[in-house]
């Protein structure tokens, strides 16, 4: 979209990277336990080359959008270099060549990287605040100091890799990302350092410039739309598609039934537009604006802040209520609607206002 939803980063992270999220028909693997690959063939078969022809980097970048499967590639690739030692020439002569980096889930080594406990794989990335139960804002300088002493480390196996994988690299401090310089500048023979970022450019040069960068672009509404159509009724299916904005992670949160909920509900009530159905807004407000109800509050603002996106951008979605909007507001009534939006909501979180007035708030924009 032509807006970047920062605030979706910060508190929903990358659901199918780093979660588990349940499902109608179960728990959706983590991405340490995901046997699945959800598109990004050719991001794999690049990774294949590099190995291929022995050019496999000590440092890679994986960027892109939240929920993309960042990650789910990170582990595809540690497992697969885990058991590089199944594929080299025996007395039978030298094996296939693989066509991806798919490795079983009986094989053992699967099931120590998704356990976290294989000794030849650090993991890093930022830490739950035991106050407020949420995720920290950075990544701990502590953590990253870690890396250089493991990656120098002897592997576990006779000529085996060391691989560590930073999520939320974008959120290292400089001070954390110069303190990776040295292991970058002279890394040791088969170790690993993989960065999983949502903004490369937060990164700096010195350590941009040591990796190579491979940006996983949303996934096609095909991939999402199939992925989610065994966990997902067929009325609901479309909405949270585009929703999502090729992001699975984002899919699969929003298709959780009290999140979908509050997204049925939410656009319900604009749905007389430009007459507001106020009563029911009031009601609203009252049941999800008060304390506990932070999910649904989140769910709330990215819902409203995406309608208004697609309001600028033009892109109904076979929504009725966008189909007015786009046709009748001016261009400049568009983006003054999407900047009141992101005002309110941004004064309203960050002053930790009433969210009963945040939600009403956001209706009135719509109004006025």
């Amino acid at each position: 979209m032509l807006f970047d939803l920062e605030e979706t980063n910060d508190d929903l992270d990358d659901l199918v990277d780093a979660t588990e999220t349940e499902g109608d028909d179960g728990v959706f693997p983590s991405a340490k336990a995901s046997s699945d690959l959800y598109g990004h063939l050719d991001i794999e078969q690049k990774l294949l080359q590099m190995l291929d022809i022995g050019r496999m980097p000590h440092g890679l970048v994986f960027s892109g959008p939240a929920g993309v499967g960042k990650s789910v590639m990170a582990y595809r690739l540690a497992r697969f270099l885990f058991t590089e030692g199944e594929r080299v020439a025996d007395m039978f002569g030298a094996p296939e060549k693989p066509s991806s980096l798919f490795i079983a889930d009986t094989n053992p080594i699967f099931s120590k990287v998704a356990s976290g406990g294989h000794p030849d794989l650090l993991m890093i990335g930022r830490p739950v605040d035991p106050d407020t139960g949420r995720m920290k804002a950075s990544v701990p300088v502590e953590e990253i100091r870690r890396i250089a002493p493991f990656m120098r480390k002897t592997a576990s196996t006779r000529g085996g890799w060391r691989i560590v994988i930073v999520d939320d690299a974008d959120t290292m401090t400089r001070s954390s990302q110069n303190s990776l310089l040295k292991i970058l500048e002279e890394p040791p023979e088969k170790a690993l350092l993989i960065l999983i970022t949502h903004r490369a450019g937060a990164l700096l040069p010195t350590v941009y410039s040591r990796c190579v960068h491979l940006p996983f672009p949303p996934l096609g509404d095909n991939v999402v739309r199939e992925t989610l159509r065994p966990r997902v009724e067929a009325s609901d299916l479309d909405l949270i598609v585009a929703l999502s904005e090729g992001s699975l992670g984002r899919a699969l949160d929003y298709a959780h039934p009290d999140n979908l909920e509050v997204v049925r509900q939410g656009l319900s009530y604009l749905e007389g537009w430009p007459q507001m159905k106020w009563s029911q807004v009031q009601t609203f407000a009252d049941t999800f604006g008060t304390k506990g109800n932070d999910d649904a509050q989140r769910v709330f603002r990215e819902t409203f802040l995406w309608m208004a996106s697609c309001v600028v951008c033009g892109q109904a979605h076979g929504i009725p209520v966008l189909e007015r909007l786009i046709s009748n507001l001016s261009l400049e009534r568009k983006l003054k609607l999407y900047d009141t939006l992101a005002e309110h909501f941004s004064r309203c979180v960050g002053g930790n206002l009433d969210k009963r007035f945040m939600i009403m708030g956001a209706y009135m924009a719509f109004e006025g």
